[in-house]
């Protein structure tokens, strides 16, 4: 018997070498560890994968993206194409934990949500929950992104420089002190400002208008981290990243009015870690973290009529700042026995701010008018833990938990109980059965007033009349490891979701922040489904099958009487991937997706009166919220890998990708029109075509 190890959790002493008593064997420590970590012994909805996963043949405009390599998998909506919304076993997409080296990030995207914040040059790899969330995981409702990145190499130098078509991205890492202290580095850089700038100077030289317009975007992240190791039994790991988007956009008119429009998002992460060993079966970490996101949008217009001189400014400020400290225990009673335990507490402050200032100027008296919406919204947030994973009779795994949250806002306190408990029965050495239920609760709510990822999007805690909006669900499954390397899963799952909030009020692109609660409606939300994965994997050969068959459905009184279906209530998915390594030099990678249509609400009957003067008019009726059905989705994705070893041992690989290959044009919006004979059409816009790509990485 072998002790359980969970993603990213540390082995009792005698099943991994320890890396800190020969520096030598490192590499194959890491080798160990990672085959660890890719067994699962007991959760349903998880999925472990690694960077060479990640970094397969395909990537969009250059750049492998984590977050669209995960909606690909089953039981996962994308949403809006192009974008990095996750819509997980019927979630809003504000419900993903993303954790990243244990420190919640809060905006996952870049570009609105084309790019994903995540490096994948530096990434090891992720555990992917959808269901059985351990108990070690609180905060949010749908699923669990656990990333860690590398870290740096403790006798050698290695890096990568990457070069596409629309970025830039370099890496190092390696020893500041051989065998004790280690470091890495990534930068990476788009140059869309590059090539913005020089296009607008130009349009506005050949314009025949006098205006000048001047645009400039751009998204950056970087990455650092340094590990010590202080003795064979304690290191030390400090982890930094920022990530920043800027656009702006400057108009100036002839007759000397310029109009500004200034945004920027982002996050800021930091995090210092402790890992300990106190006896040779109890292992400790500690982490002492700070979590900042910053999303400003800026408008300004400075003009000049007759004398009178007008300057206005606008601007929407969201900011949030998490400081927290956690710490988390490992037992091994026994070598099948793995108790885990520990606790957290993180000081949550949230600082919206929108303000309308105008100064006039001129011949009569000068007026100013200035309105501000602002305020700081604090919330302190106490967990506990404790989950046990235990293997009985060599067949039958159990891992049950208990998780205790305090949550205290201005005038209201939250305790709430979370029970966790996941097992597997192994009925042949080729089936598992498991089984888990899981209860979350997550005490923040992002507040929008559209489904894009927008930096316009606002967090807030939970108020003294909204509590925090709560799940529980049910999933279980089969899973079979069939000869000939095939791999066949079933899982269904039924969730039900509680206090869900939706925008009923008039502004549609800001939602309110003063009693914000008074303009969004609490509802219901049920998701079920099942979800079939079939594979043939090789170390040459990836071939896979993915089909999820779901439901997704909403109940607001306020909105209808009865339930009705959410608006990515896809009923079914179809995902087959590939990848074929040929040589060592050559591998490619394609990717075909089809699902159900997203829904849309329009009206579907039309009742004219014809009045005694011959005038006519209409009302519009819908049956239902989200009644009607875009066409289906799919598309086909190819990326190819061009691989050279030099005589050093260093790699350079040529990357070549294709999006949506065979050009299918999907509306990403519908509605209903009025033809010119009086009657009525659905309408779809779709403004995404194919679109190649390449790129050239030179690894060291």
């Amino acid at each position: 018997m072998c002790a359980f190890a969970q993603p990213g959790e540390r082995l009792p002493a005698d099943s991994v070498p320890d890396v800190r008593v020969r520096h030598d064997t490192l590499s194959e420590s890491r080798i160990t560890a990672w085959r660890e970590r890719k067994e699962n012994r007991t959760q349903t909805g998880l999925m472990k994968l690694d960077s060479q996963w990640l970094n397969r043949g395909f990537a969009f405009m250059s750049t492998p993206d984590l977050i669209k390599s995960l909606q690909m998998l089953p039981g996962v909506t994308a949403g809006t194409e192009l974008m990095s919304g996750l819509y997980v076993h019927g979630g809003t997409g504000s419900d993903n934990l993303f954790l990243l080296n244990d420190v919640p990030l809060y905006q996952v995207s870049h570009f609105a949500g084309l790019f994903s914040s995540f490096n994948t040059e530096l990434v090891e790899g992720l555990d992917f929950y959808k269901s059985g969330f351990p108990a070690r995981f609180g905060g949010r409702l749908s699923s669990v992104v656990d990333v860690k990145t590398k870290t740096g190499d403790m006798e050698d130098y290695h890096g990568t420089f990457s070069l596409g078509l629309i970025d830039g991205n370099i890496s190092v890492s390696g020893p500041i002190i051989k065998g004790r202290t280690s470091f890495y580095l990534g930068l990476r850089r788009t140059w869309l400002d590059v090539v913005t700038a020089p296009m607008m100077a130009m349009e506005n030289s050949m314009s025949i208008y006098e205006d000048d317009t001047s645009m400039s975007y751009a998204f950056w992240d970087a990455n650092a981290g340094i590990t010590h190791l202080i003795d064979n039994d304690n290191s030390l790991a400090l982890n930094f990243y920022m990530g920043r988007d800027d656009l702006g956009i400057t108009s100036r008119s002839i007759d000397s009015s310029e109009m500004e429009v200034i945004t920027r998002w982002g996050n800021i992460l930091t995090s210092l870690s402790w890992d300990s060993r106190l006896s040779s079966d109890i292992y400790s970490k500690i982490v002492l973290f700070h979590s900042n996101n910053l999303s400003r949008i800026g408008f300004g217009l400075d003009e000049t009529i007759e004398g009178t001189r007008t300057w206005t400014e606008m601007a929407n400020i969201t900011l949030v700042n998490d400081f927290g400290l956690k710490a988390d225990f490992d037992w091994f009673p026994l070598p099948a026995h793995h108790v885990r335990f520990g606790g957290s507490y993180q000081y949550h402050t949230y600082t919206p701010e929108r303000y309308d200032r105008m100064n006039v100027s001129g011949n009569g008296p000068d007026f100013h008018y200035d309105d501000t919406e602002e305020g700081n919204y604090y919330g302190h947030e106490t967990a506990l833990y404790i989950e046990d994973e235990i293997l009985l009779w060599d067949c039958l795994g159990v891992n049950a938990g208990m998780r205790y949250v305090l949550f205290g806002v201005t005038g209201k306190v939250y305790n709430v109980l979370e029970p966790r408990v996941a097992m597997s029965y192994r009925c042949a050495p080729w089936l598992d059965i498991k089984a888990s239920y899981t209860d979350m609760n997550q005490f923040n709510h992002q507040l929008a007033s559209n489904y894009m990822d927008l930096p316009t999007n606002t967090w807030m805690p939970v108020a003294e009349k909204i509590g925090p909006l709560h799940s529980r669900q049910v999933a279980g499954g089969l899973y079979f490891n069939l000869p000939h390397h095939l791999v066949l899963n079933l899982e269904g799952y039924y969730k039900t979701m509680d206090n869900l909030q939706e925008y009923t009020g008039t502004n549609t692109f800001y939602p309110p922040l003063n009693e914000w609660e008074y303009s969004f409606s609490s509802g219901l939300g049920r998701a079920y489904g099942m979800e079939v994965e079939f594979a043939w994997r090789t170390p040459t050969t990836d071939l896979s099958a993915f089909y999820t068959l779901s439901w997704n459905e909403r109940f607001f009184e306020d909105i209808y009487p009865e339930w009705y279906p959410d608006r990515n209530d896809h009923r079914h998915k179809i995902t087959l991937m590939a990848n074929h390594r040929f040589s060592k030099g050559f591998e490619i990678y394609a990717a075909w997706n089809w699902q159900s249509g997203r829904r849309f609400t329009a009206y579907s009957h039309v009742v004219s009166h014809v009045y005694d003067d011959g005038s006519v008019s209409y009302d519009f009726y819908n049956t239902s919220p989200n009644n009607l059905k875009m066409p289906p989705y799919h598309r086909l994705d190819i990326g190819m890998n061009f691989r050279k070893k030099t005589s050093k041992g260093n790699e350079s690989v040529w990357n070549i990708s294709v999006y949506n290959a065979y050009c299918r044009m999907n509306p990403i919006m519908a509605m209903v029109e009025e033809k010119k004979d009086g009657t009525f059409e659905g309408v779809g816009i779709a403004v995404i075509p194919i679109i190649p790509s390449f790129s050239y990485t030179y690894r060291f």
